[in-house]
């Protein structure tokens, strides 16, 4: 009976480090500012891509 519960408490425990690891690989792949949870009331610049020179030079 013990062996039993060991053994669904070890699939409980990998089971949800598997899940928590397939979310944050996800959440990565989003990129800095897509997966920022104050991704729409967010004020800084930081994921603004900064602008080309050549468009300054053009005008």
């Amino acid at each position: 009976m013990t062996l039993l519960i060991n053994i669904l408490i070890g699939s409980i425990i990998f089971g949800y480090a598997g899940i928590t690891l397939y979310k944050s690989i996800k959440k990565q792949k989003k990129g800095k500012c897509a997966s920022c949870s104050l991704q729409k009331s967010c004020s800084s610049n930081v994921c603004v891509p900064p602008t080309k020179l050549e468009d300054f030079s053009t005008k």
